[in-house]
C-alpha cells in the first residue's frame, strides 16, 4: 500500500518537474510511536508496559529507533526498485530532534495566534496498551449485527414507552438520552395495553413489520418531547445510575442532524461515551 501511495506522489512530482517547476521531492517517514512501541514490545517478549521500565526506558527508545531506521532502509530499497525518484538521502524522520522541534514550533505559533483550546471528546481506548488510539491505529473488519428496537418507559407513566432504535445494541448499557427531531411529527400509538411514542412517518413501516395492530391517540411535534424523562430498562441492574445526580440523565434531547425518517422509529438511542456524534 505504501509503495502505491509513494508511486502516485512520484507521478505528480515528475509531472510538475517536467512542466518546468521546481518540485520539492523530499521523501518522509512517520515513525508512529504506538505501533512502533508495540512491535518492539512483541519482539522483546514484553506482555505489558510495566516491562518497559524494567528493561529501561532509554534502552527501549533506542530499540524503537533501531526498528524504525531498519524499516526505513527496507522501504527505501523497495521504492527505488520500482523506480520512485525522490530525495531519499534527506528524508524527514519523525524521530529526529529537527522534526520534533518543528512540531513544537507549530504548536507554539498556534498558541500565540489563539488557535488552541481545551475541550473534551470521545476516543477509542486500548486496554492492553493503556492509551487512546487514533483512527489510523485501529484495525477494521466488516461484521453483521442486528439492529434492535427497545422500549424505554416514560417516567411517571404506567404503560407509556419511548420506542428507540439502535444499530449498536452493545452500547445500550451506556444510554443517557434519547434523540428526537424537533420538527418531525410524532404520535402516541395504542398497541394492546401499552402506548408507544413513535415518529408519525415510521408508524406504518415499524408496526407493520412486527404485525401489530395499533390506534393513533395523539399527535405532536418532536420539540414538545424535549426534557421528557424516562427510565433505563436496566436501571435496577446498573447501580452507577443511582450515583449520577443530574437533571439531564435519561431525558429526551433534540437533534435535527442525527434523527430522520430513513429507518428505525424516529427516536434514537444516545450513548455519549460511545461515539462523537452522541457526545455532541
Amino acid at each position: 500500500v505504501q509503495a502505491c501511495i509513494k508511486a502516485l506522489k512520484d507521478c505528480t512530482l515528475s509531472y510538475k518537474r517536467m512542466c518546468g517547476l521546481n518540485a520539492w521531492d523530499r521523501a518522509g517517514y512517520d515513525m508512529h510511536g504506538l505501533p512502533t512501541a508495540y512491535k518492539v514490545m512483541s519482539k522483546l517478549g514484553m506482555k505489558n508496559k510495566d516491562y518497559i521500565t524494567k528493561f529501561g526506558v532509554e534502552k527501549f527508545i533506542k530499540e524503537c529507533k533501531k526498528l524504525s531506521l531498519h524499516n526505513l532502509e527496507l522501504m527505501n530499497k523497495d521504492f527505488m526498485r520500482i523506480g520512485i525518484w525522490m530525495d531519499f538521502d534527506n528524508a524527514y524522520k519523525s524521530i529526529t530532534n529537527e522534526f520534533m522541534e518543528g512540531e513544537w514550533w507549530l504548536i507554539r505559533r498556534a498558541h500565540e495566534n489563539k488557535r488552541l483550546y481545551e475541550g473534551l471528546k470521545t476516543m477509542q481506548w486500548c486496554s492492553h496498551c493503556g492509551t487512546a488510539l487514533a483512527k489510523h491505529e485501529l484495525e477494521y473488519k466488516n461484521i453483521k449485527e442486528n439492529s434492535v428496537f427497545v422500549k424505554f418507559k416514560v417516567k411517571g407513566k404506567k404503560n407509556e414507552y419511548l420506542m428507540i432504535w439502535t444499530t449498536t445494541p452493545w452500547t445500550l448499557a451506556f444510554n443517557l438520552a434519547v434523540m428526537v427531531h424537533p420538527e418531525l411529527e410524532y404520535v402516541k400509538a395504542k398497541v394492546g395495553s401499552e402506548v408507544w411514542i413513535i415518529a408519525k412517518g415510521l408508524v406504518g413501516a415499524f408496526l407493520g413489520s412486527i404485525d401489530k395492530k395499533f390506534e393513533v391517540i395523539g399527535q405532536f411535534k418532536g420539540a414538545s418531547l424535549k426534557g421528557l424523562k424516562y427510565e433505563h430498562p436496566w436501571k435496577d441492574d446498573i447501580k452507577p445510575f443511582d450515583e449520577i445526580k443530574s437533571d439531564k440523565l435519561h431525558t429526551v434531547v433534540l437533534s435535527s442532524e442525527y434523527v430522520d425518517l430513513s429507518e428505525g422509529s424516529g427516536l434514537v438511542h444516545c450513548a455519549p461515551g460511545c461515539g462523537p456524534e452522541d457526545y455532541e
